[in-house]
Parts: C-alpha cells; structure tokens; sequence
C-alpha cells in the first residue's frame, strides 16, 4: 500500500474519530443537563447551545408542535449569539421542515452535497438543513433542526452518529418530563399530606431496624451452619473408627478366620456386614457433604477405565447382590472406555445413580450405556431401569438436599436424600450435565454428560438458541447446582460469554481480508 494512500486511510479515520468525539461530547452534556434543568423550555434552550458549540452548526432549533399545534420554537442558539453577536431571526421556512421531519419521524437532510438520501433545499434558504424528529413516549411531539452554512463532509458514519445523538435527546426530554412530572406530584402530595417526610423517615428507620435483625439473623444462620457442619464432620470422624472396627471383626467372624460358624450365624453376620456398609457408605457421603460445602474441592485428573469403574460400583452396590435384584447389563463403546476424569468423584455419581436404580427396580432391569459424544470431548453415559419412575411433579424437587420421591413416613426404600444432592456437587466440579428423561413404557432414565479434559473440544459455529436450551435442558443447571443461586448466575455469566467470544471470533473469520 502506498504511503499516499495510507496518509488518506489515515486521515479519513482521524475525521471519523473527531466526528464521534464530538457527538459523544453532546451526549455527555446531555446527560449532565438533564440531572439540573428546571423544565423542558430550560432544557431545549441548553439542548440548541451545546450542539451549536460541540457540532459547529450556524443555528439549531428546537420545534414542539403538540396537539396538532403549529410547530413553536422553545429553544434556539446560534453561533452569532454564542460570539456575543446578534441572532438573525429564524427563516419561516424552518416551520414546514419542522412539520416534514414530523411526518417522516426520522432523520432528513436538506442539502445539495453528501451521499446518502437527501432533499433539495427549497427556496428561502442559503444553507444546508438537518432534522430530527423529536419523540417523548412514543409520541412524535416535534423536531429538531439545524442550519449549516459551509457543508461538511456527509457520509453513513456522520448519520448514524447524529441518529444516535437524536435517540438519546428523546431518552432525555422524556426522562426530564417524567422527572418533572414527579417533582410536581411530590410537591402535590406534600402539600396535601404534610408529614409524608416524617413518615418516609419513619419508614427509613423501621426498614433500617429490619435490615439490621436480617443481618443478625444471617450471622446466626452462617454460625448455625458452620456448627452444624461442625457436629456432622466430627460424629461421622467419630462414627467411622467404631464402625471399621465393627467391619473388620465383623469381616473375620463371616469369613470363619476367627472358627467355625453355622450357615444361620454366617447369614445374621451377613446381614451385619451389608447394613454396617450401607452405615460406611452413609458416613462417607456426610463427610464429602460436609467437605463441599465447608472446602474448595479440586478434582484429580487421571485416566479413567470406564468399564472397570462400573463393575467395581455394581460390584460395591448392596443392592445389586441381592437374591431378586434387577438384571444389570453394560455396554461401553470402544471409543468411550477411557477418560480423563476424576475416578471418584465419577464412582461416586455411578455409585448413587445406579443404586437408584437397582433401588427402585424389583425383578427387572438396569441397563448401563457409555458412548463418546457427538465433539469427541465428552462421554456420554445412560443409566436406564424398569422401576418405578420419577412422578413428573417430583422431578423439580428430587435433586434437591434431603429430598426423595416418596417422601411420606410409610415409603418402603430406605435412604435420607442425601445422594442425588452429592451427584449435583461432583457433577458442578467436573464441569458435567445430567438430565432426567421420563419413559413411556415406565421406569428411569439419567443421561449424564462427563468432559473427558484430556480431549480438546472441537471448535462449532456459536447459536446462542441451541446453547440456551442446553442450559435449560440441564438438571444440573437449574437445580440444586448450589446453596445460593450465585452459583447458577455464574454458569449462565460464563455460557453468555463464550457465545458471545465464539460469535466474535466467527465474525473476524468470515471477514474478507484486506489487499495490502
């Protein structure tokens, strides 16, 4: 590119840049006008002498024809006036512009250089015109025009930014009206009524004193919780040590180290040993409760034998070596037999989603499915039974803490709603998804959706609708993700971010490069 070119590429974006400088300065004007002007006339007449000053025009006018009223100046500066000169008086002409600018209610321009749409000027006049419609509520009350000696350059960037100037002039005659009007009907009120400043006073005290018990309360709730998982961490830690001992001896005495014992004694400690797990188990749960709500956990990425886990987890799970458990069926694609994950944060999540189901389902099936995704970065995984299913108006409810299906003193399956609520928490920390899906012919199915962090995932064309309903689609991200929703804003914040960057940099892809 040669340098004379360059000089003019350059200057252009110098124009282009004083252009919007100083219509960003009227707008900053504007805005600092609006917080101290005393009616719309004050503001009009301000309004006509910071854009004659910012924008260099000859004059500016301000036109309010309401009711069907011909149009009346309430406002007008000139650069004469701002000189300490005189103002010349305003061509009638400026009347009928002011009445096409109405009817058009958009930006006209009356001019005989520039690009862009224009009309010729008519007769009366010695300079070029610009107007905009002046619009408060809705409603087209006026116009604004402004009278141009020497033209300046015109192109689409000064229109726009002259469109702009006039949207935010609308904004703010209709703010200060509105504002006005309040003051008016404060004044009304106070009048009339007399002590409300006394009373909002009182108000203000009594919202004062409640603010303080809510945040007396608050720090009794965050001490109540803090000793709560206090007391859990402590009794589990004093629970487990008996407990192992229980187990071991327990393990001893089944396993005939410790001498003989009849086929009735080996079933009483069998009994012994699958209840003393489920209590382990139990144990278990309360203190990783306790750890995720008390500590930052950090997952331990490692490679995962996918297969292995499951069998290890049905292996582990008490009610799957019952006599008239379901039928358990595993089938993992070749492609998704290794991830890199968390091994027990996932055991976990098998561990309570497939103790569900095994839970729920009497003389049928539990089928296990892992798949890798569609992008090659996450592992899909399908836990489907023939139980009882999920009742639809329990499915918003059944993530949550301490929360079961059937929640009435006579429900038939132990438990205390504890695991579901712990899936939600390895699920946030392994950044996973996981969906309840109603079957038709009866029964359960939980879709999960785990990242494999040791796969990149594959760049896709950002849709902003698809990647909402995914969000919404997520259990996880709708329900019980945390204690407070700070959690849920955060995940929808970042999903907002990264479509709005992938739609960036989509944009710079498609732009065609420019011939140097």
């Amino acid at each position: 590119m040669s340098s004379g070119v360059f000089r003019e590429a350059l200057g252009e974006t110098s124009d282009r840049y004083d252009v919007l400088l100083s219509h960003l300065s009227v707008i900053r004007d504007l805005a600092d006008v609006a917080q101290h002007t005393t009616s719309v006339e004050g503001l009009c007449a301000t309004l006509t002498a910071r854009i004659v000053a910012s924008l260099n025009y000859e004059r500016a006018s301000v036109l309010i024809a309401r009711e069907g009223r011909e149009p009346t100046v309430v406002g007008s500066a000139s650069q004469g006036e701002r000189l300490g000169g005189e103002s010349s008086e305003m061509p009638p002409i400026l009347r009928v512009l002011a009445g096409d600018v109405m009817a058009a209610r958009r930006l006209l321009r009356w001019s005989d250089e520039g690009v862009g749409a224009r009309r010729p000027i008519p007769a009366g006049l010695d300079c070029s015109v610009v107007g905009w419609p002046l619009v408060v509520g809705g409603e087209c009350i006026g116009a604004i025009l402004c009278e141009e000696i020497v033209s300046t350059p015109w192109d689409l960037a000064r229109q726009r930014a002259l469109e702009l100037v006039g949207e935010i002039i609308d904004q703010v005659v209709t703010l200060t009206e509105v504002r006005l009007s309040m003051a008016s009907i404060q004044q009304h009120l106070e009048v009339e009524l007399g002590m409300s400043r006394s009373l909002l006073s009182d108000h203000e005290e009594t919202l004062r004193a409640q603010s303080d018990r809510i945040g007396s309360l608050t720090g009794a709730l965050v001490t109540s919780n803090q000793a709560k998982n206090h007391f859990l961490g402590l009794m589990s830690h004093e629970l487990r040590t008996p407990l192992s001992v229980i187990l071991g001896f327990g393990s001893i005495l089944h396993d005939g180290l410790a001498g003989p014992v009849t086929p009735e004694q080996e079933g009483h400690l069998a009994r012994v040993m699958y209840n003393g797990r489920h209590l382990s188990q139990l144990i278990d749960d309360m203190l990783f409760f306790v750890d995720a709500e008390t500590t930052r956990i950090m997952p331990q990425w490692a490679p995962v034998d996918l297969p292995a886990l499951i069998a290890e987890v049905a292996q582990a799970l008490p009610e799957s070596a019952k006599p008239d458990a379901a039928a358990l069926s595993v089938t993992v694609a070749p492609a998704a037999a290794v991830l890199r994950s968390d091994a027990a944060m996932l055991r976990r999540v098998l561990f309570h989603l497939m103790g569900n189901a095994f839970k729920f389902t009497e003389h049928g099936s539990v089928r296990v499915e892992a798949a890798r995704g569609a992008d090659g970065s996450t592992i899909e995984i399908r836990i489907i039974d023939s139980g009882i299913g999920i009742p639809a108006e329990h499915l918003r409810r059944i993530f949550e803490l301490f929360q079961q299906g059937d929640d009435t003193h006579a429900r038939k399956r132990e438990g205390i709603g504890l695991g579901l609520n712990l899936v939600h928490a390895c699920l946030v920390l392994l950044h996973g998804r996981c969906r309840l899906v109603a079957r038709p012919a009866g029964g359960t199915c939980v879709e999960l959706s785990i990242p494999d962090v040791g796969v990149a995932r594959v760049p896709r064309v950002p849709d902003p609708l698809t990647d909402a309903a995914e969000l919404a689609a997520s259990e996880a991200a709708l329900i019980g993700i945390a204690h407070d929703g700070a959690e849920v804003a955060a995940v929808a914040r970042r999903a907002t971010g990264e479509v709005a960057s992938r739609a960036a940099a989509a944009a710079l892809l498609r732009e065609p490069k420019r011939a140097s």
